[in-house]
Order: structure tokens, then C-alpha cells, then sequence
């Protein structure tokens, strides 16, 4: 009988645990602490399993910092670099050579394929084709500063780099239009803030670490039915894009706001 009761008890006390953790309906992570944290606000994608391997290819690098591109290529539309609008972005460089712009504007595109890819072969390491080169005759900045990485509305953005999301946060695009901008310190570089803009349902918060290339952030949003994107002067589809920038900051910690498309 004594069994009987200590199993039951124990039964009790495991499902009580489970419900805690897992049954309100909230997802949960554990803090710096070891503490139990709620995240109710974040995507019901945050609680999907990470792949072990990067999902989406190096695209460019500031130095030996490494960038992933935050578009897996099977939803890649195409790659743009332009101008940031504050000097203190910082110049990528990128490892795909740079289209014919004359070309890609006549044609809607460089002509940019996913990669086909046996049943279990991995996808390239580093993003093959061409990218086009935008010009902004309103802005200062050098231009390989920002990235318009292209993709279809809703589709999956991921972290370009390894490191601590410090902020995530709406704001007003050219102060009229609700967007959302996501702040990442990248591992090993404190005085980099990398912020990416034109994205929704977030699945990070402040605090949360990311791998580049793996973990899923967020959803491309759809912003080209509120203005006209220029990538979409060299695209099939309307232009929708994540946009992606790395910022010079003095403090770490510290974030830029976005500056624009």
C-alpha cells in the first residue's frame, strides 16, 4: 500500500512539474540564474529544434568577422549592398562578385537559382551567383554598408552571426510605418551593434544567444505594400527584403537605431 501511495505521489509531483514549466502555454528558458523565465510573447517558431548544422551560407565579412546570410537560399531572392545612411556603419565585403546592374534591372534579376541539392547533401558554405550594387544618391555612407537581402513576406530570417541579441524593439520606418529592428552583439566584438529591420513575429528577446547561420529570429515583413523598395527595380516580386547593417558603437551594449531601408 505504501508503494502504491509514494508512486502515486510521485506521479502527482512530475506532472505538476511538467505544467509549471510547459502547460500554461508560455514558452520558457532559463536565465543566467538557472531561473525559469516566461517568453508568452515570442513566435510558437522559438520552440522548434535548432539544426546542428548552419542552414544558410557565409554571404560576407567585416574583417574576420564572419556573415551568414539571413536568408536560407532555398527563399533567397537576391542580394543588394547600398549605402547606410550614418557613417557609422561599417563596410562589408562580400564574396559573391558584383552584377551586371544594367543586366539585372532589364532581366528582373541576375538570374539567381537555389542550389540543387541531392536528397541529405548539405547546402554550400558560402553564397554562389552575383549581387547587385544600389546606389543612393541621398546618402554619404561607403557602399557596401547595408544589405537588402530579398525574400517572399513571412518567410524564415535567421541570425547572421553568433553572439547575444541586446534588443528587440518597434519602431517607425521614415516615421510612419510599423516595423521591428533586432539588435545582435556579435561574439568577440563588443563595439559592434548589428541590427536588421523589416522583420515580425520574433522568436529572440534581449538576452537570448543566437548562432549564426542556425537560429531562427524572426519573419520577413511585408513592407511593399506602404512604400517602394528599390530592390524591387531588379526583382520578379515587389522588393520585400530583410535589411541588415553592422554600427560602430563606443559602449558594449550599446545600439544604433535603423536608419532607413
Amino acid at each position: 500500500m505504501r508503494l502504491v501511495v509514494a508512486v502515486v505521489l510521485i506521479g502527482i509531483a512530475a506532472t505538476a512539474s511538467w505544467w509549471a514549466m510547459f502547460g500554461s502555454g508560455k514558452d520558457a528558458s532559463a536565465d543566467s540564474s538557472g531561473a525559469w523565465r516566461g517568453r508568452s510573447f515570442l513566435s510558437t517558431a522559438s520552440r522548434t529544434t535548432e539544426p546542428s548544422d548552419p542552414v544558410t551560407p557565409l554571404f560576407a565579412s567585416y574583417g574576420d568577422l564572419q556573415l551568414f546570410l539571413p536568408i536560407a537560399e532555398e527563399h533567397l531572392i537576391e542580394v543588394a549592398f547600398h549605402q547606410a545612411a550614418f557613417d557609422n556603419a561599417l563596410p562589408m565585403e562580400s564574396y559573391a562578385p558584383d552584377a551586371d546592374m544594367s543586366a539585372a534591372a532589364d532581366k528582373r534579376g541576375t538570374g539567381r537559382k537555389p542550389p540543387e541539392l541531392e536528397a541529405g547533401e548539405a547546402p554550400p558554405a558560402i553564397l554562389g551567383g552575383e549581387v547587385l550594387r544600389m546606389w543612393r544618391s541621398n546618402r554619404t555612407g561607403a557602399p557596401d554598408t547595408a544589405a537588402d537581402i530579398g525574400a517572399a513576406p513571412g518567410s524564415p530570417v535567421y541570425s547572421p552571426v553568433t553572439g547575444i541579441v541586446i534588443e528587440v524593439k518597434p519602431y517607425l520606418l521614415y516615421d510612419k510605418y510599423d516595423d521591428l529592428e533586432i539588435h545582435i552583439q556579435p561574439a568577440g566584438y563588443p563595439d559592434i551593434d548589428l541590427v536588421i529591420i523589416h522583420v515580425t513575429d520574433p522568436t529572440v528577446q534581449a538576452g537570448d544567444h543566437v548562432v549564426g547561420g542556425v537560429t531562427r529570429i524572426a519573419s520577413v515583413r511585408l513592407m511593399s505594400d506602404k512604400y517602394r523598395p528599390q530592390l524591387g527595380d531588379y526583382t520578379p516580386d515587389a522588393g520585400d527584403h530583410v535589411h541588415m547593417q553592422l554600427n560602430r558603437v563606443e559602449h558594449p551594449g550599446e545600439t544604433v537605431p535603423a536608419d532607413g531601408s
